[in-house]
């Protein structure tokens, strides 16, 4: 069960669309292992429905529900296509058609064995979306934020001077937040981050690596 939820605000703008698919599929990930969130959206969901009784209709164009039928059935034509893929359990239904591979065969990169990360092939002009794995027992350099991060603990656990943070986990870090991550000495930590600006090192060390950081 999730300790750490998105906000409110956030999980209006998901009941309602307004989500990017970075972020939109972040917090689908999360509501598919915490059943207060998902409660929550029910509640927002009805509450829009209930508005659009109040809404004034709209004429629609001449022979548009013509064509919208016309090309539901063009899509349904055809024999369907199955293709089996041997997903990984651990990870989240909506993000499966995205990573049809197990954790340990993704083309992890990065500087460091300990530290490394997956681009997800969803991230868009302003959310950059990506994996991070910390070896069991590893931390990441001094950091801080330029921008906002948006973190879901897939698999493990970390902690922070702020908390320990497991499975289903979603966490918010901004320019406010300094922090040293360390995953849990048992097992790797994987985590799904969604962020509109880049880690900011701050250690001496980090400072140097700073613009090779993206």
């Amino acid at each position: 069960m999730a300790n750490y939820h998105p906000a409110d605000e956030l999980l209006m703008q998901f009941a309602a669309g307004q989500l990017t698919n970075a972020l939109g599929i972040q917090t689908a990930c999360h509501l598919e292992q915490c059943q207060q969130c998902r409660q929550k959206v029910a509640t927002y969901e009805q509450l829009g429905g209930e508005l659009l009784d109040f809404t004034q209709p709209v004429a629609l164009s001449d022979g548009l529900k013509d064509k919208l039928l016309a090309r539901i059935h063009n899509q349904q034509d055809g024999p369907a296509q199955i293709q089996e893929l041997n997903y990984d359990p651990r990870i989240p239904r909506p993000l499966q058609r995205f990573v049809p591979q197990y954790y340990e065969h993704l083309p992890w990169s990065g500087l460091s064995k300990n530290i490394q990360s997956y681009d997800l092939p969803f991230s868009d002009d302003r959310f950059t979306a990506r994996f991070y794995k910390i070896s069991a027992g590893k931390e990441l350099p001094q950091h801080t934020h330029k921008g906002n991060e948006y973190t879901l603990v897939l698999s493990g656990s970390f902690s922070d001077l702020s908390g320990d943070y497991h499975p289903g986990d979603f966490v918010l870090a901004d320019t406010s937040t300094h922090h040293q991550p360390r995953a849990h000495d048992k097992e790797d930590c994987i985590c799904f981050a969604v962020m509109d600006a880049p880690l900011k090192l701050t250690g001496l060390f980090g400072r140097l690596l700073n613009p090779f950081i993206s």
